[in-house]
């Protein structure tokens, strides 16, 4: 009964810190630059602050040193609390730096590709050198281990280092309508606190509940229309959290499922740029990722959002349902 206690505390503190955040973000003048290529209807959305995922770091970190040992009753903050949460943080610096490169040059043009890529690898090289030392690759689901081999170490490396980095560019695609991506990650954040219900893992468990709970915080100024966006910052570390959890959990399969609109929307990339190469210059979706397709065939962009979620969350229904491992 303590989260019943927790829950509505948490979730003041995490509007707050929202709320205290847009007020800075607008006095620095912390802008949406607009991408030139993007749909027309997108420029009225320039202007808005933000870098709003700074909110969602401080609201988690906050919320699990506040929270967490009284949730859980242990007495200090487990190592895998505190490695998810470093990585977490750690991935929304490089989205911090990229987000401000683009607020101070006035144009979409922020960090690198291939130095987001770089800080990308790193964090998950940091996070496989955990996995590795506590034998996380030994206790893989049956397919994974049996069919695929993924316990070897060198594969097991391989496989959550793509995981970490796949996820986290996942989100930061899919983070191009209001309450998009932190709408999608917060449903999937919920469906891990089951997960670690289930493995009886208290801190992870009330974890991932103050995730969602963040991300509702940020939601309540991000829906339609949005008063600030997460940026690289936010989406980023949310992919990364995302990612840590499933490979925490073993749920690496759970999360293909229940982040089946992340998959898509990265697939719908791929699928874009290939076909245009191949083609020479014809195009597969009028644009991608794929929720830009649907705004140019004349979606509204709540409708987008909604069937986003309730996709989301049928997909986890069932990964609950066939217990998908």
């Amino acid at each position: 009964m303590k989260i019943f206690w927790a829950v509505l505390p948490a979730l003041a503190i995490s509007i707050f810190i929202n709320y205290l955040g847009l007020r800075i973000l607008k006095r620095l003048q912390f802008k949406q630059t607009v991408r030139e290529c993007g749909p027309q209807s997108h420029k009225a959305k320039a202007g808005t602050p933000v870098m709003g995922g700074l909110m969602i770091i401080a609201s988690l970190d906050l919320l699990a040193i506040l929270f967490l040992p009284y949730l859980s009753g242990l007495p200090r903050l487990t190592n895998e609390v505190i490695i998810l949460l470093t990585l977490f943080t750690l991935t929304g610096v490089i989205g911090f730096i990229d987000d401000f490169l683009i607020v101070k040059n006035g144009k979409n043009n922020g960090l690198k590709a291939r130095y987001k890529l770089a800080g990308q690898l790193i964090i998950a090289a940091l996070f496989c050198v955990y996995l590795l030392k506590n034998n996380f690759h030994l206790l893989l689901s049956p397919l994974l281990q049996s069919v695929l081999g993924m316990n070897q170490p060198l594969l097991y490396v391989l496989w959550s280092s793509f995981i970490v980095v796949g996820v986290s560019n996942a989100v930061n695609l899919a983070d191009g309508l209001d309450g998009l991506a932190s709408g999608v990650s917060m449903i999937i954040f919920f469906a891990f606190a089951f997960i670690a219900w289930q493995f009886n893992n208290p801190q992870l468990m009330y974890l991932a509940l103050l995730a969602a709970i963040a991300c509702l915080g940020f939601l309540a100024f991000n829906v339609h229309p949005a008063k600030m966006f997460m940026g690289d910052v936010g989406s980023l570390a949310l992919g990364t959290l995302l990612a840590g959890f499933a490979l925490l959990l073993h749920a690496e399969l759970y999360l293909a499922l229940a982040g089946i609109w992340l998959v898509w929307e990265t697939v719908s990339v791929i699928l874009q740029v290939g076909y245009f190469k191949l083609t020479k210059g014809r195009r597969l979706f009028k644009m991608s990722p794929f929720h830009h397709h649907l705004e140019l065939c004349g979606w509204p962009e709540k409708k987008i959002v909604r069937t986003a979620w309730l996709l989301t969350t049928g997909a986890v229904l069932l990964a609950v349902i066939f217990r998908i491992r």
